[in-house]
């Protein structure tokens, strides 16, 4: 393996760069996103705090043969560009991943040779993603109700209103998912930052209130996004109040968030829903969607042990 690994916590402009052209190299390839949306926000600087950048570099000319990102959650993300697999470099780079205090690292696909990889690192599936997607019909612009009591409205209506319309949806979310390892930890930066996308649309991100207590705020919310070219539109977190959950809302939220992806002329939808999450997952398939593809997050096997 003629390459040189190295570690920092923040990219410069022209690493962030090469990152994001051998990840869309790999992408091209292999059918399957190489970084989640995380890691590509990340790679502007300055990056969250405790993220960890790994690259592997080739000895005698300038270039990028893989990268890795380490979260401050402790998982890990890693690509190697095409042409330089089998080589060892991406046993070297999740080597120096743990240096640094990865844990884990995902799969996106668990695609025959990331399989392999883990084999190969004795490394074990400890959880799945299921992207789940289906197309968009006519009968999608009539969604159910919501049941009586519930009203629903936009971030862009919400907004001119709330005292902190940004911090009210960042606790929203923390109680939602409270038990998440990546959504539950969101910072109000990193809702700034994904609203500051050019996808970002307030129409898009739909609330739910209580109809008796309008002025407490949102009760739960459908953030959908559009990629801008794209004819997928994706639901993109639904979330729900603890204290709300169990009244039926979880159905039509969904249905609303469909409904506007239908009306901006979406032919298609994706989500993607932890396969552990029984709950959501039922929901998505009571709303017609199916399992697409499959991302897993592996482990030591000695550390599960």
């Amino acid at each position: 393996m003629n390459a040189s690994i190295v570690a920092c916590q923040h990219l410069e402009a022209t690493g962030a760069e090469q990152v994001t052209l051998l990840s869309a190299e790999a992408t091209g390839i292999d059918g399957v996103a190489a970084l989640s949306e995380a890691s590509r926000l990340a790679l502007s600087a300055p990056s969250p705090e405790g993220t960890h950048h790994v690259l592997a570099r080739p000895d005698s000319a300038p270039g990028l043969l893989g990268y890795a990102q380490v979260w401050p959650d402790h998982s890990a993300e890693l690509v190697v560009a095409p042409a330089a697999r089998r080589r060892g470099i991406g046993t070297a780079l999740w080597r120096q991943c743990v240096k640094v205090g990865a844990e884990r690292v995902w799969a996106h696909g668990d695609l025959a040779a990331a399989q392999a990889f883990a084999d190969a690192n004795d490394l074990e599936p400890i959880r799945s993603l299921l992207k789940m997607g289906r197309a968009l019909t006519a009968d999608d612009r009539s969604p159910r109700p919501l049941p009586t009591g519930y009203a629903s409205l936009t971030f862009a209506d919400r907004a001119p209103v709330a005292a902190d319309p940004v911090g009210e949806l960042m606790r929203l979310n923390a109680a939602a998912f409270a038990d998440h390892p990546e959504q539950g930890r969101l910072t109000r930066e990193d809702l700034e930052t994904r609203m500051a996308e050019k996808w970002f649309d307030p129409a898009g991100l739909i609330y739910v209130v209580d109809a008796d207590d309008p002025d407490a705020g949102p009760v739960a919310f459908h953030w959908t996004k559009i990629e801008p070219g794209s004819a997928a539109g994706e639901v993109y977190v639904v979330g729900v109040s603890p204290a709300y959950q169990g009244r039926g809302l979880a159905g039509p939220l969904t249905d609303l968030g469909l409904a506007y992806l239908a009306e901006r002329g979406c032919a298609e939808v994706e989500l993607y829903v932890d396969g552990e999450n029984t709950p959501a997952r039922t929901t998505y398939e009571r709303a017609g969607l199916d399992v697409v593809t499959v991302d897993r997050v592996y482990a030591s096997r000695t550390a599960q042990a």
